[in-house]
Formats: C-alpha cells, sequence, structure tokens
C-alpha cells in the first residue's frame, strides 16, 4: 500500500513538473536584432490578468513558468511598442523567441556621434536629438527633408533648382555637417546638401545635434551635425520590400534581401524607385505678346525619377573585431520644363527645356575592435562620388525635336570626388578618458564653371578629447583640441570644452563653449559662371570662417516607471560667426554692375532659447517644443529681429485594435524672408509671414506582425506659400516661390519577412 502511493505521488509530480514547464523567452530589436536587456516580460492568465512579472538579462533572455493554459506572455520596454505572445496549449519548443519594434520614445537610447563608444544620452555631454525609423515612417517621409521639416531651430528651404536645403540655429546649409554612418556627405550645389537626393528606405536613425562639432568633424560643423545611420541587419535571413503611393504624384518602391552566412558573416543587398511626376498650378497661365494664352509648361516642383541601390557586408570575428563595407548609389533625372519664348505662325512655338541628372555613390568601409585591456580603436574611411550634368535644348513644340543650345553656359558637367579616411584610438586611465584621432579629406572637383576646369584640396588633421571625473558619477570635464593642415587655405586651431553636472540620478545639467570653422569651397575660391546674366568669380584669398559657442542646457527626468516618464529640457545658445563668406560687388560705386565675388565681409551673432518636453503615459506618447530666436543687428546687412518655432507631435496606441495615430505639427513665427541669390546662397528681403504645418498619419500591422500598413495626409492646412511682404525682388532661382507641396493622402506598405 505505502509503495502504491509513493508512485502515485511521483506521478502527480511528474504530471505536475510537465503541465508547469518553464518556458526560455529571448527577446531581441526587430531592426538590428540585439539582445532587448532589462525588458519586462509579463505572464498574463486568460482573462488577462498579470500573474508574474520578470526582467529580461543583458542577453535578453528570461524564463516563466505558466501554471495553465491558454496564457499570455506580454513583453515590454521604453521606447518599444508592447508585445504579446498568445499561447493556446503548452508549447512543444520551451524557447520562444519575441522581436519588439522601437516607437518613438528614445529616452534610452544610445548614441554614436562625436563619442568614442556608444553610450547613453544622459551620460553623453552634447544634447543629442534622435529620430527613430518608426518616426521617419510615421511622416511618410520618402527623403531627408520630410523629416527635417518638423525638427525645432530647423527650417528647410525649397529651390526650384538646386534642391532642397536646410538652416540649423538660424544658420544656412553650408554650416550643418551632414554624415552618413559617420562620414560626410559631398556634393553641395550653391552651399547645399540636397536633401530630396537622402532617401529613407535604408536608414535606421538619425542623429541630430546641434551646435559645433567641429573639433571631431572639421569644417561645416557650425550650425549641427546631422548623422544618418543606415539599417545593420542581423537576422538569418531577412526579406525587407515596401511601397508608397501619394496623391500628389508620386510611386515608390523598394525591396532587399539579407543573408547571415556561418555566423560571422552577414550580407544584405537592395534597391529601388522614386518617382515624382511633377506638380503645379493647374490654373497657371501666361499671356505671350499680349494676344495670346497658353497653359504654363513650367512645374513648380520638377519631375524627377530616382533610382536607388544598396549593399552592406558585415564581418564579426571572435576577438571583437567588426568590419563592414556599405555602399549606397543614387541615379536623379530632374526635368525643367521651360515656357514658350517664342511663338509665330512662321517659326511655330519653342521651349527652352532642361534636363539635370545626378548621380551619388557613397561607399564606407568601416572597422572596429579591441587594443589592450581597455582600448578600443575604430577606422572609417570613405569614396565619395557625386556627379551632375545639366544640358540645355531649345525644343520645337510642332515637330517636337530639340537642338542643343548653343548660348554659352548652357551646358554644365560638375563632378566631385571625396577621399575621407577617420581613425581614433580611445582608453582609460583612472579616472581619465581619452581619446586621439586623425582625420584626412582629399576634395577633387572638375566643372565647366570652376576656373581651369579642376582643382584639389587636401586637409589632414589631428584631434585630442580628454574626460576626467572630477566627481564621481557628479562631475565631468571635457576638453579637445583639433589643428590641421590645408594646401590651400589656413584652417584654425580649434578648442572645446565640456561640462556634464549629475546632482541627482534624474537631472543633468551641461555647459559647453567650443569654437569652429567652415572652409571656404572650391567654388568659393575658384568659382567663374560668367554668362549674359551672371557675372560671379571666385576668390582664392578668402579665409575660413570662424565662430565661437556657447551652449548651457538642463534635463530633468520628472518622472519613470516602467514605460511611462516625464522629462524636460531647457536650452540655451549663444553663436557668434565672424569672417563670414559672401558674394560682393566688384564695382560697389556702380549699380548696374553685375560682377560680383566672394568676400570675408559677414557677421552674424545670435541667441537662442528652447524648452522641451517628451513623455510617455500608457499608450500616449508625446515631444513638444518652443524656441525663441534672437539674431544680433549687422549693420550695413540687416537689423536685429526675431523669430519663433514651436513643434509638437503626439502618438496613440490603440492596443485593442492595434491602431497607431500620429499627429506631427509645426508652427513657424514671423521672420525675415530668405531669399535665394544666384549662387544659391540666401539674403534677408521683406518679411514672412507666420504660418503652420500639420500631418497626420494612421497604422497598423497585419499577418503576424509581418505586414505594415500606414495611411495619412501630408499638409493638412495646404500651406503651399507663406505671405511674404516688402519683398523686393525674386531670387534667379525662385527660392520661395513655391515652399511647400499642397494637401496630399498618402498610403504606405512595408512588408518584413525574417
Amino acid at each position: 500500500m505505502v509503495k502504491q502511493i509513493i508512485i502515485l505521488f511521483a506521478c502527480f509530480l511528474c504530471v505536475s513538473g510537465v503541465s508547469a514547464q518553464a518556458l526560455r523567452i529571448s527577446v531581441s530589436d526587430n531592426n538590428n536584432g540585439e539582445p532587448a536587456a532589462f525588458a519586462y516580460v509579463h505572464l498574463l492568465s486568460a482573462t488577462g490578468s498579470i500573474e508574474n512579472t520578470v526582467q529580461t538579462n543583458e542577453q535578453g533572455i528570461a524564463s516563466l513558468t505558466p501554471n495553465k493554459y491558454p496564457c499570455s506572455i506580454e513583453v515590454t520596454l521604453l521606447g518599444y511598442e508592447p508585445y504579446r505572445h498568445r499561447l493556446f496549449n503548452k508549447p512543444n519548443n520551451t524557447n520562444i523567441s519575441i522581436t519588439i519594434t522601437k516607437k518613438f520614445s528614445s529616452l534610452n537610447e544610445a548614441v554614436v556621434t562625436g563619442v568614442s563608444r556608444p553610450m547613453k544620452q544622459k551620460d553623453a555631454l552634447s544634447v543629442y536629438r534622435i529620430i527613430t525609423k518608426q518616426q521617419i515612417d510615421a511622416q511618410g517621409a520618402v527623403t531627408l527633408n520630410e523629416v527635417m521639416k518638423n525638427q525645432l531651430n530647423v527650417r528647410v528651404d525649397n529651390d526650384n533648382i538646386l534642391g532642397t536645403g536646410m538652416r540649423m540655429q538660424g544658420m544656412s546649409s553650408n554650416k550643418v555637417k551632414i554624415l552618413i554612418d559617420g562620414l560626410p556627405i559631398n556634393g553641395r550645389e550653391g552651399g547645399n546638401i540636397n536633401l530630396s537626393q537622402i532617401n529613407m528606405n535604408n536608414v535606421d536613425r538619425i542623429e541630430l545635434i546641434q551646435g559645433p562639432m567641429s573639433v571631431v568633424y572639421g569644417t561645416d560643423a557650425l550650425g549641427g551635425v546631422v548623422n544618418i545611420i543606415t539599417k545593420k541587419q542581423k537576422q538569418k535571413f531577412a526579406v525587407n520590400a515596401g511601397g508608397y503611393y501619394e496623391s500628389i504624384g508620386n510611386l515608390n518602391f523598394d525591396v532587399s534581401v539579407s543573408k547571415r552566412i556561418k555566423q560571422r558573416h552577414q550580407l544584405t543587398i537592395g534597391g529601388g524607385r522614386n518617382d515624382f511626376q511633377g506638380w503645379k498650378r493647374l490654373t497657371e497661365y501666361k499671356e505671350y505678346q499680349g494676344d495670346t494664352i497658353y497653359s504654363s509648361r513650367s512645374f513648380l516642383f520638377k519631375p524627377r525619377t530616382q533610382y536607388l541601390g544598396n549593399m552592406s557586408y558585415v564581418y564579426t570575428a571572435p576577438s571583437g573585431f567588426s568590419a563592414r563595407l556599405a555602399s549606397d548609389y543614387l541615379n536623379e533625372e530632374t526635368v525643367n520644363k521651360g515656357n514658350l519664348f517664342s511663338w509665330d505662325p512662321f517659326n511655330g512655338a519653342k521651349a527652352l527645356d532642361e534636363y539635370y541628372n545626378t548621380t551619388r555613390s557613397m561607399n564606407r568601409l568601416s572597422m572596429s575592435g579591441k587594443l589592450g585591456k581597455k582600448g578600443r580603436w575604430q577606422s572609417q574611411n570613405g569614396y565619395m562620388i557625386y556627379y551632375r550634368t545639366r544640358n540645355s535644348y531649345i525644343k520645337d513644340m510642332v515637330t517636337l525635336n530639340e537642338a542643343l543650345n548653343q548660348n554659352a553656359g548652357s551646358q554644365d558637367t560638375s563632378s566631385f570626388n571625396d577621399v575621407y579616411a577617420r581613425g581614433s584610438y580611445a582608453n582609460t586611465v583612472g579616472k581619465l578618458e581619452y581619446t586621439v584621432g586623425y582625420d584626412v579629406n582629399l576634395q577633387f572637383a572638375t566643372s565647366l564653371k570652376i576656373a581651369g576646369k579642376t582643382k584639389e584640396i587636401q586637409d589632414y588633421a589631428a584631434y585630442i578629447n580628454l574626460s576626467y571625473q572630477l566627481v564621481k558619477d557628479k562631475l565631468k570635464l571635457n576638453t579637445g583640441f583639433r589643428a590641421a593642415h590645408n594646401t590651400v587655405y589656413d584652417p584654425p586651431v580649434i578648442p572645446t570644452i565640456n561640462l556634464l553636472y549629475s546632482p541627482t540620478e534624474k537631472l543633468q545639467v551641461r555647459a559647453s563653449y567650443a569654437k569652429g570653422y567652415r572652409a571656404p569651397s572650391l567654388k568659393e575660391l575658384y568659382l567663374n559662371f560668367i554668362d549674359l546674366n551672371h557675372y560671379v568669380i571666385g576668390n582664392s584669398n578668402l579665409k575660413a570662417e570662424k565662430s565661437e559657442h556657447l551652449q548651457l542646457s538642463a534635463s530633468y527626468q520628472a518622472y519613470q516607471e516602467k514605460d511611462n516618464y516625464l522629462q524636460f529640457i531647457v536650452t540655451g545658445f549663444y553663436n557668434d560667426v565672424y569672417n563670414g563668406i559672401t558674394l560682393a560687388p566688384i564695382h560697389p560705386d556702380d549699380p548696374t554692375s553685375i560682377e560680383y565675388s566672394y568676400a570675408n565681409l559677414s557677421h552674424q551673432r545670435n541667441t537662442i532659447a528652447t524648452v522641451q518636453t517628451d513623455g510617455q503615459l500608457a499608450n500616449i506618447h508625446f515631444q513638444i517644443g518652443y524656441s525663441y530666436n534672437y539674431t544680433f543687428e549687422d549693420k550695413g546687412n540687416y537689423n536685429a529681429f526675431s523669430a519663433s518655432e514651436a513643434t509638437s507631435s503626439l502618438q496613440y496606441s490603440w492596443r485593442k485594435t492595434g491602431l497607431n495615430f500620429n499627429v506631427f505639427y509645426k508652427y513657424y513665427g514671423n521672420q525675415p524672408f530668405l531669399q535665394s541669390n544666384i549662387d544659391g546662397s540666401a539674403s534677408y528681403n521683406g518679411t514672412q509671414k507666420a504660418f503652420s504645418l500639420c500631418d497626420l498619419s494612421v497604422s497598423k500591422k497585419f499577418w503576424n506582425r509581418k505586414l505594415k500598413v500606414i495611411a495619412g495626409v501630408k499638409n493638412v492646412f495646404d500651406m503651399q506659400q507663406p505671405t511674404v511682404s516688402g519683398r523686393v525682388s525674386s531670387g534667379s532661382h525662385g527660392g520661395g516661390t513655391a515652399s511647400f507641396l499642397p494637401r496630399s493622402v498618402f498610403t504606405s506598405l512595408r512588408l518584413n519577412i525574417d
């Protein structure tokens, strides 16, 4: 009898052990396959009540033991969408893999721009802004200009010919450094990188730093740095495809395939096409010789077609060494149809058409590894190709034949090839952290508008950054220097000093002083642009623009509990840019002269105050910001003026239905109007009245979260051109004529199979 009881008890234990079998749950980031450390894993009963909660370890692994089935496993992590996995019966495989997707919150994001190793934002000495892939998708943003238009202290400028540039902290595009994976993007036209040529289909996130970063990145980093970080796949096999339609004439698609080979190798290949049919007002007509009316052929926003390609190969060694070879390719054709310039019964009608073809090839090789017990080295190398042609034709509107325009300056070819080599070594000795690095930049330019047609600039620089813990976990001091040798101009020595004070875990105070500079471009040095309407020549004696900057900020984390938090950031900036390069008349006493050259004449000073809040409460995430910019007088050029901005974004997740609602809003206050000049630069002319922009979208995932559908409305208020008063004349390129595309409806589909 006793023996039978023992057997029955043993059987009961076995059955109980089986029914209460532990599950090993592995949680990773859906974008890059990295383990999701310290995520909350909740065990829910069939009725939805929480029975147990554990956290994943640094490898993203947690263990839970369900007592009854059916049940659910829910994973939550700050900055990620919650994910629920339903278990109807006891699984045969106790190893459960779950991937979670980032959303808009970036409180605990790690940053990599301008630092020797990835670190959390709260530990960084500069103020960062992270734009996640999910935010980019929710905006329906196809290119970089659509992302940047909603950012605080950033204004996007549209030029009908030169493309889209931006101003940051009141500074023009040529004072903002735009990077891809830490390396500069080349090919500035009129000082601008055309943001509409930088596509978002292969982007993981964008890191935005306002304020100078010249010690690390050298020239052009006066107003700030925008670092575009591309996707780094780690899945065994993944297919990602997307389609995009917008009612104003946008139709895009892209696809990529990623494969991991023998654990150490990852290969990704992708491509796509963006097609924009152009836009003009349907009611726009032209009059010819007072007696004939015809519809305008010219588009306010020019038709363009882009072909895209990207490739990435990653090797990871057991020692920690890694190497990544990546390449992004763009070919764009833009068509500028001209209005009729002749029309008579004998010769017919003729028009002047222009075709712009641009090729960008951005090739990068990055490597990193350990050296010594604590040391780490990294190397970034790039070869950037920018090639642009402009062909002008006279088109017979009767026969539709085209003949090459023979007028001087009608055809142009520009080629810019840049070679970059950057490297650094970082280590720690006691309380001292140091980073030493080098930065080599070789620029080669060919253009019909450059004197001698071919020119080159070589720049060799070395820099050092030192960080010291004055008070452990409380007060950190950082200082840095950059010295350079240039074959054309004399670059200044650049210092910087930063303080990070953390009196409590929730409060960080940052203060910094830095110098910066912008080197004269090859066009500013050697331009030779002479035709019937233009006479602009370069100045080989130009000096570098110089600047001094002060910054003080405080961030306070008022509340945090699991996924919920509330954070405030207050920042003040002071910028002083002198020796500014601008166009100046060669014959100032002759008001009829069109002859200009570049000179170090302008002086810009401004101060900026910003207040931002970022928070999440249950299913709601919001970001609100306000900025006030006061620009001091520059005698002889413009009077003192002020301008204000406000931004807000709101995301609501309706978990029961899986719908996510998104609102993006930006207010632009009154400010002097920026008019495009003949070289693509800008000057103040008249006053631009206040206006607002708003975008709406809704998204939902289907097919076990593999298919994501987004639909929305852009430019809800249909703001096409802000009112401008007091303007004397328009720019030669029509800058500001059509600042924004009209209201449109868009839809986007993204399929991710892994």
